[in-house]
């Protein structure tokens, strides 16, 4: 049996009558305790709880972004690497070898 709004007190001040009930952690709270946020009524704690998931999603989301970039600039110095490679192995060769001279 749950305890009406009109005999319940405040969390923080004991000395005042409840005004609402935070709906997320389901504890009531005076006028002056709780807020309106986005349409609804919530705490302080709740509410500072919920900017923190926001703000830590929203710093994954920036790493995530920073990624693809990543990726890229690894994909061209392999790619770059490879060509001096290519180009190493083609300086090598022997002069003698263009000459046709080797064939004989």
């Amino acid at each position: 049996m749950t305890t009406p709004l009109s005999k319940t007190l405040c969390r923080i001040h004991a000395d005042r009558p409840a005004a609402a009930r935070c709906p997320t952690c389901g504890v009531f709270y005076c006028a002056e305790c709780i807020t309106e946020h986005d349409g609804r009524l919530t705490c302080a704690a709740c509410l500072a709880a919920e900017r923190n998931q926001v703000t830590a999603a929203r710093q994954r989301e920036r790493r995530l972004a920073v990624w693809p970039a990543l990726q890229l600039l690894i994909g061209l110095a392999l790619l770059w690497l490879m060509w001096q490679g290519v180009a190493h192995l083609l300086l090598s060769i022997p002069a003698d070898f263009h000459d046709g001279t080797v064939w004989k």
